[in-house]
């Protein structure tokens, strides 16, 4: 009898014990290490940890497009929690809020940091602190961790989009800075500067309800094979939009790329493939092509756009191997970033980076 009341009067010391894992801290969770499964997304930085703790990731304004890629890519992953020096070190429970970073495991950055180099997220200024300090730094020196198709997908919608003429032509474009500039084929256009642009839905079926006007073309190239035109599109006050940098410098032969297009008029529709080589102010690629997908981005895996999407048919005859004659038709092949990179240097036409 005496044992068993001896065991009741250390249940709670053997319970306080266990609540606080073993941290030093009696009655205190360590915060810096605490890891679970992410249960459900809060808003556009906050998730809720099956353990019960809600985190508020440090580091990133929270917007629709970031709740979105938190609840594609980091619901149901298991995480650990990494404090920062200025915040909460332990918490008394984990029915409790904090603000930190969150890493899924195996990744080599945090998911703040995988945002802000993917430029999926905005830098939140007033809660930067001392660990995000290098993704800062990764971002200024446009250092981009490589994505997966979905991640990819998730990245390029929002900065895609339709373009419908008057006369009912269609085609692709996308932006390449958060003021509404823009490219596309010159085809696509075709000097119509009273068409639309018309957003992807989260599903990835156009929306025709949100659309926007375009303003005014910039610039032109007219070469059937170097086919752009770089044009501003009209938004509301204040607005701004997501938009893919332009690539530095030629990939490699071989390097896998995707692109979005609008085949069909009214469905978002991502491919993927490799790019084949490169010639003056152009490149091939391996992705087919159909009507609706000109004009479209082209990236790699980084999310850099690597050309704007065209095909073209090639009338020229070409002998094989036995001396037959074969026609090549419908080769894809996309306008070189790097050239229009250095044409708008030229006119100081102002892009994002």
């Amino acid at each position: 009898m005496k044992i068993i009341t001896k065991i009741l009067c250390l249940l709670p010391v053997l319970i306080a014990l266990i609540s606080c894992g073993g941290n030093g801290k009696s009655g205190k969770i360590k915060v810096d290490g605490i890891q679970s499964k992410v249960q459900r997304v809060l808003s556009g930085n906050e998730i809720e940890l099956k353990n019960g703790l809600k985190v508020v990731l440090l580091g990133i304004k929270p917007t629709e497009h970031t709740k979105n890629y938190l609840e594609a890519h980091v619901v149901g992953k298991n995480v650990i929690v990494i404090a920062d020096s200025r915040q909460k070190q332990y918490i008394k429970s984990y029915m409790t809020k904090v603000k930190a970073y969150v890493k899924v495991k195996g990744d080599r950055y945090s998911i703040s940091g995988k945002l802000l180099l993917n430029k999926t997220a905005e830098l939140c200024q007033t809660s930067v602190k001392d660990s995000l300090q290098v993704f800062i730094e990764h971002a200024r020196r446009k250092e981009r961790s490589v994505m997966t198709q979905s991640e990819l997908l998730t990245y390029m919608k929002p900065a895609t989009f339709e373009i419908i003429r008057e006369d009912g032509g269609r085609g692709t474009g996308f932006f390449i800075s958060d003021n509404g500039l823009a490219l596309t084929n010159n085809h696509v256009l075709d000097g119509n500067q009273n068409a639309i642009i018309c957003f992807f839905g989260e599903d990835g079926t156009l929306d025709e309800t949100n659309y926007r006007k375009i303003n005014r073309l910039l610039l032109t190239n007219e070469d059937s094979k170097i086919d752009f035109t770089v044009f501003l599109v009209q938004l509301d006050n204040n607005e701004k939009v997501r938009y893919m940098p332009l690539v530095e410098k030629h990939i490699n032969d071989g390097e896998a790329i995707a692109k979005i297009g609008c085949p069909v008029g009214t469905v978002c529709n991502f491919q993927t493939g490799t790019l084949s080589n490169y010639n003056e102010g152009y490149f091939t690629h391996s992705i087919s092509s159909n009507h609706g997908d000109s004009g479209g981005p082209i990236v790699n895996f980084r999310g850099e756009i690597v050309g704007i999407n065209q095909s073209i048919e090639f009338n020229s005859a070409l002998s094989n191997m036995t001396g037959t004659v074969q026609k090549a038709e419908g080769i894809a092949y996309g306008v070189d970033a790097v050239l229009i990179r250095r044409i708008l240097d030229e006119n100081n036409i102002q892009y994002g980076r």
